[in-house]
């Protein structure tokens, strides 16, 4: 199946609806975070509009969100956030990207695939090694981290009481 990375636009709005639905009925975690269509000021879901403007804002400050498209039917498989621009001490809880697949389309192989396509762009913009963080309990998140070339380099306590963080790193070439 083709895929491709394409910047959210006006003409994905229908369709970012539609994941949206059904990534929150199936409840959990959304990740990336800048897929989010609610926060805490906003407790109910925000037009498509002021998501967009969410999305400014984001890259105004370094984060930039990229949906992975089905070619052929367009349809929207998941997203990926990158960052270039993290912070030297949080780089290991926060990585240089955050991705995510839609819960019916899980475990068919998309992070890492979406993952492979997003390197080549942060390390076009001077990142590498590029750091792909991930709670130790996310196996998706790991194994796709391994899949793209990604070798474990650091495991930590997170923010979060309890909570387990792997590092892994990718580099060009």
């Amino acid at each position: 199946m083709a895929l491709r990375l394409e910047t959210p636009g006006a003409e994905h709005r229908e369709r970012y609806e539609e994941m949206m639905e059904e990534w929150e009925g199936y409840g959990g975690r959304l990740n990336p975070g800048a897929m989010r269509r609610r926060s805490e000021k906003h407790p109910e879901p925000i037009s498509y509009e002021a998501w967009m403007a969410w999305l400014e804002e984001d890259r105004e400050a370094g984060q930039e969100l990229f949906f992975l498209v089905e070619t052929e039917t367009g349809r929207l498989l998941g997203g990926i956030s990158i960052r270039t621009q993290v912070e030297r001490e949080r780089l290991y809880l926060d990585g240089h990207s955050g991705y995510g697949i839609r819960p019916s389309e899980r475990r068919k192989g998309y992070a890492s695939r979406m993952l492979k396509m997003a390197l080549p762009i942060l390390w076009d913009r001077g990142t590498d090694p590029v750091v792909i963080t991930c709670a130790k309990g996310n196996t998706g998140s790991a194994k796709a981290a391994l899949a793209a070339g990604g070798v474990l380099v650091w495991e930590g306590e997170g923010e979060e009481e309890g909570e387990v963080v792997q590092a892994y790193e990718l580099k060009r070439g």
